[in-house]
């Protein structure tokens, strides 16, 4: 598949299980602990997807996304936003960010986690 997909989270388990997982399915992952570290290797590399958490240190993952959407290299990526704030408020900034998926780290596994991502890839 040859697809490389960004994980931006400051839990490092959450990056470590998940990156393990989509390894295992044929992706490329790179890894990042917060939305501006994010922000910078999505507009340095070439990232066909971004997965981000919402509550991070130093910036957060919807500033990082609303960001990344003013770059004309980061218009395109698709996002998928993994979080456990699941407040309507945050939802609807989400989307105005342009996220492909809305998903609740409560409820997911990684190896379900990764179907969406797949998914989200085409």
């Amino acid at each position: 598949m040859n697809k490389t997909v960004l994980l931006v989270d400051d839990d490092k388990l959450v990056r470590e299980s998940l990156a393990r997982v989509l390894a295992e399915k044929g992706l490329t992952v790179q890894e990042a602990a917060n939305g501006k570290e994010g922000l910078e290797k999505a507009l340095a590399g070439q990232v066909d997807l971004v997965v981000t958490d919402v509550i991070m240190p130093e910036v957060d993952g919807l500033t990082m996304l609303a960001k990344l959407r003013e770059d004309s290299k980061g218009k395109e990526i698709p996002a998928i936003i993994l979080t456990n704030d699941e407040q309507t408020e945050t939802l609807n900034q989400a989307m105005q960010t342009g996220v492909t998926t809305y998903l609740s780290k409560v409820s997911l596994d990684a190896e379900a986690l990764s179907e969406q991502i797949l998914v989200a890839l085409g």
